[in-house]
């Protein structure tokens, strides 16, 4: 199995994007999982395609995707919904609040009120998705 986290969340629109981050890197680490972060690797130049084939690789082999809605950014929900067509195994997760849009699973979304509750509701969904070692 691969060990890590595939993350959706907003980035440059998102004030608390770092300390989030951290927040799931830090819950990911207590379950020996890393967590992927598709824009480390930058963005495309300019005039070059999104590169599909590897974003849908990296879906597939992820132990799971978590999508966080916050914000109700459209990439968020693209990349969510290929994770779902993928046959992924997706946890939601949003600002408590937040409007979610069409998407499978958006009555199970999983809320967090603040920054400092951020890390142990990952925590939660970590446990209750039940990775196999």
């Amino acid at each position: 199995m691969n060990h890590y986290i595939y993350s959706i969340m907003p980035v440059s629109s998102d004030e608390d994007y770092y300390e989030k981050r951290a927040g799931l890197s830090s819950a990911a680490e207590e379950f020996n999982l890393s967590v992927h972060f598709p824009l480390d690797r930058g963005l495309p130049e300019t005039g070059k395609e999104f590169d599909l084939a590897r974003v849908v690789s990296e879906l597939k082999q992820a132990a799971l995707v978590i999508a966080d809605l916050s914000l109700e950014r459209p990439s968020c929900y693209y990349e969510l919904g290929l994770a779902q067509a993928l046959g992924a195994q997706v946890a939601l997760i949003a600002r408590s609040g937040t409007n979610i849009h069409q998407a499978f699973g958006r009555n199970s979304v999983t809320e967090f009120r603040n920054l400092p509750e951020y890390p142990s509701v990952v925590r939660r969904i970590l446990l209750d998705a039940r990775l196999e070692a």
